[in-house]
């Protein structure tokens, strides 16, 4: 696919789906600051694994990743980190789990 026509990621937080994703990411693969990188004639997606766990207990926050573009079949864009966590619930848990943590 020729750079023109691949999508521009600058600036937001981009939720990634694959085919045939292996356990622990058939949930998608949440990304910040992704480009795209040529590796070997292959293109993929890089950028940061963020941490939006307010526990900061996500043992995979803040590490780079890449996917293969080939490999995706989904993704969602968010504008910002307040939009994915609003989005998500994370900023304001359930009712249930605000009462009873």
């Amino acid at each position: 696919m020729a750079a023109s026509k691949l999508p521009d990621f600058g600036g937001k937080l981009v939720l990634f789906y694959t085919a045939n994703a292996p356990r622990g990411i058939q949930d998608g693969v949440l990304m910040e600051f992704v480009n795209f990188a040529d590796f070997n004639g292959k293109l993929f997606l890089t950028g940061r694994i963020p941490s939006v766990d307010e526990a900061g207990t996500d043992w995979v926050s803040n590490l780079q990743a890449g996917i293969s573009w080939e490999d995706v079949t989904h993704y969602l864009v968010f504008d910002s980190r307040e939009d994915y966590l609003a989005r998500m619930g994370v900023a304001k848990p359930p009712l249930l789990r605000r009462l009873f943590g």
